[in-house]
């Protein structure tokens, strides 16, 4: 079944040539709009379900701008693009399209690239459902506990753990009435662990009063919605806001997300979520919000009950002792920085599911400890989990790897293998380094990933797998894309969550919890585990740490077996394989001959605007005739989203 879609392009021939290639296909085109203005009623009036957005469009708004309105919808858009230069589509990719198509257009890639938004488009539907039941489940549990206000603040502060990253939480009861304590302040301090911050010094000084906070001018207790400030408009805030100011002053706050509750008309109750990061907060969180609103103010309702009645005193000075109902382990995973909490808290967001994740992150990062914590925290945690180090295998072998073969189904092969899909067969694979993976390999993982089938090299009927795909790589798999290394339909599918893992020189606080565990994993039998000296310690966290946690195990390792003191006073950080390194890159770099024609033909069809045949066309320049000219891009492996890249 085709889908509703809207053309936002100002040119009307290539406008309707995509309208007749989406009608020829099945698709409905409910509109074509040629700018920003235009689009936005038939986006209210037709209702689309997916847009095709260029860039570049009539009027003073661009596709851009459009792109964050539909976002703000849950409306997927792909963007489509001429010649834009690197700020122009890292401004595109921002906004996080569904899809990307580069002018002139292929009928093929316009129909994989629908295939693809629509695919995940659903499974994000599909998740936000899911974690609406989830959340909306732990809500109903506060309202049904009989313990008092303090429990049930613990319970939703740490409801919204897995769903919203923040490092500090203000909730409000009572707008109305400032002759009672119903501000509530909470500070995470680790991934299960919230201390109270006391009302005194939530609001810095007993000169600020509660009703004067209430009564400032500033634009959040001026909305109804859900909203993001983020840190221009944070700033903006703080003029005005004397809480938001005294927490930017005191904990280095930079945006927030901020949650009203309405009654009669005003503002009754809010729940404001702080962080000391910029980019966090996205509209994820805000349509998550929006619909458990109604049942949140039950909660809250409740807990403001509680308060009356009981007049329950919360210690603020201690910390929130664990409850065993939402407490999730994490050994192995060293840290309790706020990069690495937002990340532990995706793993817990998607690991109930059967969702395909994506581990991003630098070599050394510990993507693979990541990938246990997935897989122990999962319905799947009973059933094999199977890592493949597609790096490691040569290519002729990684499909026989994967799939299994038959006996006889080529030289060498004389016995049945099964593959790793069904040795993970009810669990977990872990695809490290996938962007290794051969193209021709690719294209059968795709299929596993669409029909949930293999099949055995020289075999002769499919095998059904249930198996959760967890895949990774440090590769710039975008990248890896516009070169022709990687599939982008395969791309899109294995992006449906990722996660990505910061280096170790973005989570400098993490380092001396690091070390502290590393001193004691190579402690010997029978003796006390080795201390660093404080300026050993600082010279750790000052380092770039270019290797990550790896680069810093291994010198811990070294450090205790070279040091026959009980105190580490030095550390060698000049690593022999860095110099190594630095020599080969001053090397001079040479290409193949057929990197060096792929790179030439790109740069003519470029100069041509993309023209392939005619007069001024690149086989012309090239002088190529033009089928020949054909074989040689499909041989080099150039597609039209290479072209303008």
């Amino acid at each position: 079944m085709g889908s509703k879609i809207l053309i936002v392009e100002d040119h009307f021939i290539e406008a309707n040539d995509l309208r007749i290639i989406l009608e020829k296909a099945g698709h409905t085109v409910c509109g074509i709009a040629a700018s920003v203005e235009k689009a936005l009623l038939f986006v209210q009036e037709k209702k689309p379900e997916i847009v095709l957005v260029d860039i570049f469009l009539q009027g003073n708004l661009t596709g851009i701008d459009l792109a964050k309105k539909l976002g703000k919808d849950n409306i997927p858009f792909i963007f489509l693009s001429a010649n834009s230069n690197e700020s122009t589509l890292e401004a595109a990719k921002a906004t996080q399209p569904y899809g990307f198509l580069v002018k002139p257009f292929r009928e093929k890639d316009i129909l994989v690239a629908l295939d693809i938004a629509s695919y995940r488009h659903k499974h994000n539907i599909e998740l936000m459902q899911r974690h609406q039941q989830w959340l909306g489940n732990l809500l109903l549990s506060i309202i049904e506990d009989t313990a008092g206000q303090e429990q049930k603040l613990i319970l939703l502060v740490k409801a919204f753990q897995p769903f919203i990253h923040y490092d500090y939480m203000v909730i409000n009861t009572t707008f109305k009435d400032d002759t009672i304590n119903t501000i509530f302040g909470f500070k995470r301090v680790d991934y299960n662990d919230y201390s109270a911050i006391g009302n005194l010094e939530l609001l810095k000084s007993e000169t600020i009063m509660i009703s004067e906070k209430l009564n400032s001018e500033t634009c959040l207790l001026r909305t109804k919605d859900v909203v993001i400030l983020d840190e221009v408009q944070f700033e903006k805030s703080c003029l005005h806001d004397k809480l938001n100011n005294n927490f930017k002053d005191v904990y280095g706050i930079r945006s927030c997300l901020w949650m009203p509750f309405i009654a009669n008309g005003i503002i009754d109750m809010s729940i404001c979520f702080y962080s000391c990061e910029t980019d966090y907060f996205n509209n994820d969180g805000v349509e998550l919000l929006t619909l458990i609103r109604p049942l949140l103010s039950k909660v809250l309702e409740n807990i403001r009950k509680e308060s009356l009645t009981e007049h329950v005193v919360i210690d603020f000075a201690d910390p929130f002792k664990e409850e065993e109902i939402m407490q999730i382990n994490f050994p192995g995973i060293i840290g309790n920085s706020s990069q690495l909490l937002h990340v532990m808290d995706q793993v817990r967001q998607a690991a109930p599911f059967d969702t395909t994740i994506l581990i991003l992150g630098e070599t050394g990062t510990g993507k693979e400890g990541l990938v246990d914590a997935i897989h122990r925290i999962s319905p799947r945690k009973t059933r094999p989990l199977i890592k493949v180090h597609c790096a490691a295998i040569p290519a002729d072998l990684i499909e026989s790897e994967l799939f299994g073969h038959e006996r006889g189904a080529f030289t060498g092969a004389t016995e049945r293998k099964i593959g790793k899909f069904e040795q993970a067969q009810g669990g977990t694979i872990f695809l490290d380094e996938i962007g290794e993976i051969p193209l021709k390999v690719q294209s059968k993982l795709l299929r596993v990933l669409q029909e949930k089938e293999i099949e055995r090299i020289g075999g002769k009927s499919t095998i059904k797998v249930d198996v959760r795909i967890v895949a990774a790589t440090n590769r710039n798999l975008h990248k890896e894309v516009a070169e022709g290394n990687f599939r982008m339909d395969l791309y899109y599918r294995i992006n449906v969550f990722p996660i990505i893992l910061p280096p170790l020189r973005d989570r400098i606080t993490d380092i001396p919890l690091l070390v502290d565990h590393f001193l004691k994993q190579y402690t010997f039998l029978g003796t006390a585990p080795k201390t660093i000296t404080k300026a050993v310690l600082n010279k750790l966290m000052d380092y770039s740490w270019p290797g990550n946690i790896r680069e810093l195990q291994h010198l811990m390792e070294r450090s205790v077996l070279i040091t026959k003191s009980a105190v580490i006073s030095s550390v060698d950080l000049q690593e022999p394989e860095l110099t190594v390194q630095k020599e080969i890159a001053n090397l001079p770099v040479y290409q193949t001959i057929e990197e060096v024609e792929r790179k030439h033909i790109l740069a003519v069809i470029n100069s041509c605007g993309g023209k392939i045949n005619g007069k001024g066309g690149a086989a012309e320049i090239l002088k190529l005739p033009p089928t020949t000219l054909s074989l040689k891009m499909k041989k080099l492996g150039i597609v039209w989203q290479h072209i303008f890249k």
